[in-house]
């Protein structure tokens, strides 16, 4: 199946049932717009369904493996993606998008899933943007734990919580001096 979906090729008056398996091209460009390692048995799975004469809802299911780099190690952690997607098409997204009507007291209504209905709707760009959505921005490794270093030159005191608080050192500095004046 092609992952673009022209509405001008389709009945308007009954669902559109896809199952969309990206090819292995479409998931090595996949890959490396997501900056992953691999990405395996990506699908979806799904109706476009028609709520009025200009305006369509998708619901689908999302499955995807995905590898990723862990920020500490580096290691592959892999994710399994099963998400439940769900889009509104309408022309009425960028009206919504455009108005501008906050008063400041009055509750902001925001759909994440309203989107402006064009002639056709690509599959793939839905994938990506919900794996963008999904996936960890920092993965990490199970136990991946980064250690604490310092670097300073031979002779000085490294960097800690504790002399990073220049009060206290402050106040040493005053106790010090009453010690020796009290001598």
């Amino acid at each position: 199946m092609d992952s673009l979906v022209r509405f001008s090729e389709i009945n308007q008056s009954k669902p559109f049932k896809f199952h969309l398996i990206l090819s292995s091209q479409e998931i090595s460009e996949l890959t490396r717009r997501l900056d992953a390692f691999n990405i395996k048995k990506v699908s979806l799975k799904g109706v476009l369904s028609p709520q009025s004469l200009d305006k369509w809802s998708l619901k689908a299911e999302l499955r995807a493996t995905v590898k990723q780099k862990c920020v500490i190690t580096f290691k592959p952690v892999k994710t399994i993606v099963y998400e439940t997607v769900s889009r509104t098409f309408s022309p009425l997204a960028s009206q919504n998008a455009n108005e501008t009507d906050d008063d400041g007291t009055s509750p902001v209504i925001f759909d994440d899933t309203l989107q402006e209905l064009n002639d056709d709707i690509d599959l793939a760009e839905i994938i990506f943007e919900e794996l963008i959505l999904i996936l960890p921005t920092y993965p990490k490794s199970e136990g991946a734990e980064l250690d604490y270093y310092s670097v300073t030159e031979p002779g000085i005191k490294p960097l800690s919580d504790e002399n990073l608080k220049p009060f206290a050192e402050l106040s040493e500095f005053k106790n010090r001096l009453l010690r020796k004046n009290n001598s």
